[in-house]
């Protein structure tokens, strides 16, 4: 029976960050635009300040603090999303290799780093972890420690 593993999914986040990096350039423009006609809007005399006038400042106002919602609820949901991607790699690389140490270091957008050490004593500092079809962790630098190669 073939091992699962948990979903390690790192691409999603940073299309968050990327989305929320388009709405953060789009919305706060959109608010400082807003704010110069709602201040020139109230040097209008009487006359000049129609509905219609207040109503388009008010409507740039909206969507330029949705935007930056947009920014917000983008980042928190990122920023949950990598937790749970690095927490899924952390529990695979345990399922895989039962190490008796690990830490895991910084994430590149290919692969991430780890330290470990493996049950037989052997330590691994700054290993590249590739994360393949299905979430499975593969450690080349542990799969030669098992696999030594052939002399010659």
């Amino acid at each position: 029976m073939p091992t699962s593993y948990l979903n390690v999914d790192f691409v999603l986040p940073l299309i968050g960050v990327g989305a929320a990096g388009v709405f953060l350039v789009f919305g706060i423009p959109m608010l400082i635009h807003a704010q110069i006609r709602k201040a020139k809007f109230n040097k209008l005399s009487d006359g000049y300040q129609t509905h219609a006038l207040r109503s388009s400042i008010r409507l740039e106002k909206i969507i330029g603090i949705s935007s930056l919602v947009a920014v917000v609820a983008l980042c928190a949901g990122s920023w949950f999303g990598f937790g749970t991607a690095k927490s899924n790699l952390q529990a695979n690389i345990e399922q895989k290799y039962q190490p008796s140490e690990l830490s895991l270091g910084s994430y590149n957008g290919s692969w991430i780093t780890a330290d470990l050490t493996l049950p037989d004593g052997t330590k691994f500092k700054g290993v590249t972890v590739d994360i393949q079809d299905g979430g499975e962790p593969f450690i080349e630098d542990v799969w030669y420690h098992y696999n030594p190669k052939p002399a010659g």
